[in-house]
């Protein structure tokens, strides 16, 4: 594992990154433009970076916007900045390493936002030790139009890990589901991560079999929320960043939360347009703080 010439160099080294075609659309349906965008990841840069800060980054790009060409890249471009920071990880598929982006500060983020990154999905994993996570994930799954139900979820997930004395934070997705993250101490690596989520997703499911499941396949589900274990591991696994917007029509985007919002929040009215003026929320207070917490994983979800 290696990292790119561009670590250690502060933001005040690199220079200001100018929004090549400003006017093209990438969300048509808001009219949401590319400068739109850089100057939405501006303005939420302060509660969103330390959340990137370290960590390998995989992005969602759309160069024609939402209704063209979306993909997953990895793999920092060859014709990044020198100042646009990377960690090499082995990729085991590819019998290679991947170098990925860092987005360590602000001049990286509006870079990424005019190379049209519209969706930021981190690693549980930082730089200077990929082999430890710091980072769980329960990802919450409703059936579709079932928000209600994915709240009632989160709350349980919410009462369990306080039983099991973990600090926990609760976002939106940006879809329709919700995040619970548990900012851990890196005293485990990947596989025990994994097996500490899955024991985790079975105590939840114990408490209330009617309307949670582990089963991925929708199937196999009888309208129950899904639990996903499978964001958690090493440095291949992803989640969506706090503030992230997402590749949709409408431009939702990520947003923290504080439990006593749940009952009353709308995802649909969390957008790239209405964030900005939604930052002195009690959400992202929160998660300001949670970034700095940790937990140690209890030896009852060690143990499986």
């Amino acid at each position: 594992m290696g990292e790119g010439a561009g670590h250690g160099m502060s933001a005040r080294t690199a220079p200001h990154v100018e929004v090549s075609r400003p006017d093209k659309l990438l969300w048509p349906e808001p009219g949401i433009t590319k400068r739109d965008h850089v100057d939405y990841l501006t303005a939420v840069a302060d509660h969103m970076l330390p959340w990137l800060r370290g960590r390998p980054l995989t992005m969602v790009r759309a160069p024609d916007g939402v209704e063209g060409e979306r993909y997953f890249q990895k793999a920092a471009p060859s014709y990044a900045p020198a100042w646009v920071h990377t960690v090499e990880i082995p990729a085991p598929s590819a019998r290679r390493d991947v170098a990925y982006v860092v987005c360590d500060d602000l001049p990286t983020l509006r870079w990424l936002g005019n190379q049209a990154t519209l969706e930021f999905h981190v690693g549980p994993v930082r730089r200077d030790r990929v082999d430890r996570p710091d980072l769980l994930v329960i990802d919450i799954d409703p059936p579709e139009g079932a928000f209600d139900a994915a709240v009632e979820v989160a709350m349980l997930v919410l009462e369990v890990l306080d039983d099991l004395g973990l600090t926990s934070g609760v976002k939106t997705t940006g879809g329709k589901g919700l995040h619970v993250v548990v900012p851990i101490e890196r005293r485990v690596d990947g596989r025990q991560l994994q097996r500490a989520a899955a024991a985790l997703t079975a105590i939840v499911a114990e408490r209330r079999p009617d309307l949670v499941t582990d089963e991925f396949r929708k199937a196999d589900r009888a309208g129950r929320v899904m639990l996903d274990p499978s964001r958690n591991g090493g440095a291949g696994a992803t989640i969506v960043a706090p503030y992230s917007p997402r590749t949709r029509p409408e431009a939702p985007v990520s947003f923290p939360l504080v439990p006593e919002q749940l009952g009353s929040i709308d995802p649909s009215h969390l957008t790239v347009r209405t964030v900005p003026g939604l930052l002195d929320q009690p959400g992202p207070a929160r998660w300001t703080q949670l970034i700095e917490e940790r937990s140690r994983l209890p030896k009852r979800l060690l143990d499986g």
